[in-house]
């Protein structure tokens, strides 16, 4: 049988693609990728792909609908568009409205133009809750009817009330009724951090301490220039008399500050903190227009301003879609856990898997079947990098190769055997450790993190007291690992080592073989691995797509994972210093 085409949507570093390819049925004709190191990382691993940058460049058919170019015979669409959930919570954001939820609608536009015999998406477990929304724009109303989906009213703080608010309010509605672009009253961002970050100093109770801010070096060279040359002009246009000069009354109680002159602080900090909540409604009520969101209200609620539109649920949405293009899926079962297929780490994702109705051989869909129950049995961190633990890691980014010599797979380990697919080990490199951080790196114990380090050791952070708990995790050989994002950032220690875990061993957390090299820079290839699907949890997902459709994969997960070792009841536990020097101790 020819293989089946595949399209790899947001495809980052490849791991969606590499399960699919792994069971030897799948052929990835089309990715699309934009972030730049990811689509290098892509292109090293995968040959005879034809890579897109831009999702919403992209045309699949032509006018008459008719499927077009490279699209033409694509079988299967994978991927997993970026959703981020949305709450009242975090309106102090700078944004409303993420431009990332509006690419899960450029993923559902190629199932839809296409029309592929399956598909796959995959994203974060929390896509289901009510947080991941759509806001009701022009163009959705016609749609929903024909799904039944009926959009909720939603009231939305997007600023304080201040003593423009009334005037504000008229303004804005009518901005709105009447298209107005609102770039004009807006100042720019670079000006509205600092006079954010200037606000935060005036409310402190003494003068001394806004006086110290504004006349540090890099921001008495900012102020300067923009006050005493165009502060006037920082707006194109004023929406409001009294908002313009409240502005040039700042303008001119900032060139005093400049010049070292206190003042009366209560004026000017409640002139400041006006304009900068009038800034942050204009921001917002901007990119209602902007996105074509139906605005239904602006109304003054206590202290603050709420606008009034409508939103539906993005999982309901994309099911409702999917169902009315004619495709099947998993409606009950759609959270994995990568730990149950073989990755040495917990990680659950909600991933849907639909078939085309007239492509369907089985019953229903078919989900994966875990080839791991319980904690007990899952695949251990020393499982995924115990071998590596004497092969010392660079600093270097460009001494990324290094031979395995010496080295010998784990014994026993069906998932060590299955990452050692090459004879040279590739981004073996790690951060460099500094003095503060061998410091807490050495006074760490497995399974410890930042909040379990001596006080003298957490100064360098403001509020320690809110560090999450995987910051600074020494990672314990004896447990599966937790969700990898950016270890680099996150400061995760090497299990036996006074040192951060390399970008191979956090790779081969996330279950990319060997012989998978990433490309960039230290930080980006840390970045890459973390958003990456790993590769053994898309290839029970594959397998699975296949078996919907009838066919077998070459050569099985379980074969792999589950061989003779698991037969003989051998134990998953570790001890590391013998089964260390069981193997030489290299």
């Amino acid at each position: 049988m020819e293989k089946l085409k595949v399209m790899d949507l947001f495809a980052g570093a490849g791991g969606l693609s590499s399960g699919f390819e792994q069971t030897g049925k799948f052929k990835v004709k089309v990715a699309v990728e934009i972030n730049e190191n990811a689509r290098k990382t892509y292109e090293m691993n995968h040959e005879d792909v034809i890579l897109h940058k831009d999702i919403t460049k992209l045309k699949y058919v032509n006018d008459e609908g008719e499927k077009i170019d490279e699209f033409r015979d694509i079988d299967v669409v994978i991927g997993g568009p970026p959703c981020q959930g949305f709450s009242n919570a975090n309106r102090q954001q700078n944004t409303l409205i993420s431009s990332n939820n509006q690419l899960v609608k450029e993923y559902l536009r190629a199932i839809e133009e296409i029309r592929p015999k399956a598909f796959v998406m995959e994203n974060v477990r929390t896509m289901e809750s009510e947080k991941h929304k759509f806001f009701l724009n022009e163009s959705d109303e016609d749609e929903l009817v024909k799904l039944g989906i009926e959009p909720a009213e939603e009231y939305i703080k997007i600023g304080k009330s201040t003593s423009y608010a009334d005037k504000l309010r008229e303004f804005l509605l009518n901005a709105y009724t009447d298209g107005i672009e609102l770039s004009p009253f807006m100042i720019n961002k670079d000006l509205m951090s600092k006079l954010t970050t200037l606000l935060k100093h005036a409310k402190k109770q003494s003068n001394k301490d806004l006086l110290y801010f504004i006349q540090k070096e890099t921001n008495q060279k900012y102020f300067i220039k923009t006050v005493n040359q165009h502060w006037l002009d920082q707006h194109s246009e004023y929406w409001n008399s009294l908002y313009q000069l409240d502005w040039a009354d700042l303008g001119e109680a900032l060139k005093n500050l400049v010049d070292g002159n206190a003042q009366e602080n209560s004026s000017f900090k409640e002139k400041l903190e006006n304009i900068i909540e009038a800034q942050k409604v204009i921001y917002k009520v901007s990119e209602v227009i902007d996105n074509k969101v139906k605005l239904f209200d602006i109304q003054l609620k206590l202290h603050d301003l709420e606008i009034t539109i409508k939103s539906f649920n993005v999982f309901n949405y994309i099911k409702r879609k999917l169902a009315d293009l004619g495709y099947v899926f998993n409606e009950d079962k759609y959270i994995f856990n990568a730990a149950q297929y073989g990755v040495a780490q917990e990680r659950r994702r909600l991933i849907l898997m639909g078939i085309r109705k007239d492509c369907l051989k089985a019953e229903a869909v078919v989900t994966p079947e875990p080839l791991f129950q319980s904690r007990d049995e899952y695949n251990k961190i020393y499982d995924a990098i115990g071998d590596l633990e004497n092969i010392s890691p660079e600093v270097d980014v460009k001494k990324d190769e290094i031979c395995k010599d010496s080295h010998r797979p784990l014994i026993g380990s069906p998932l060590n055997a299955y990452l050692n697919n090459s004879d040279k080990i590739y981004n073996h490199v790690r951060t460099e450790t500094r003095e503060v951080a061998l410091k807490r790196f050495q006074s760490l114990k497995e399974g410890q993190n930042f909040h379990d380090l001596d006080e003298s050791l957490k100064t360098t952070y403001t509020d320690h007291s809110r560090t999450q708990n995987t910051i600074y995790r020494r990672l314990a050989y004896n447990e599966p690992s937790d969700t990898v994002l950016n270890a680099r950032k996150s400061m995760w220690v090497h299990p036996a080592k006074d040192r951060a875990i390399s970008i191979r061993e956090a790779a081969r957390l996330q279950s990319f073989q060997d012989s998978y090299k990433f490309l960039g820079s230290k930080d980006s290839q840390y970045q890459q691995i973390g958003n990456a699907v790993p590769p053994l949890l898309a290839r029970a997902i594959a397998e699975a797509v296949l078996q919907s459709m009838g066919v077998n994969a070459e050569e099985k997960l379980e074969k792999i994972l589950l061989n003779e070792v698991k037969s003989e009841n051998t134990s998953k536990e570790v001890n590391t210093p013998e089964i260390l020097s069981l193997q030489g101790n290299v």
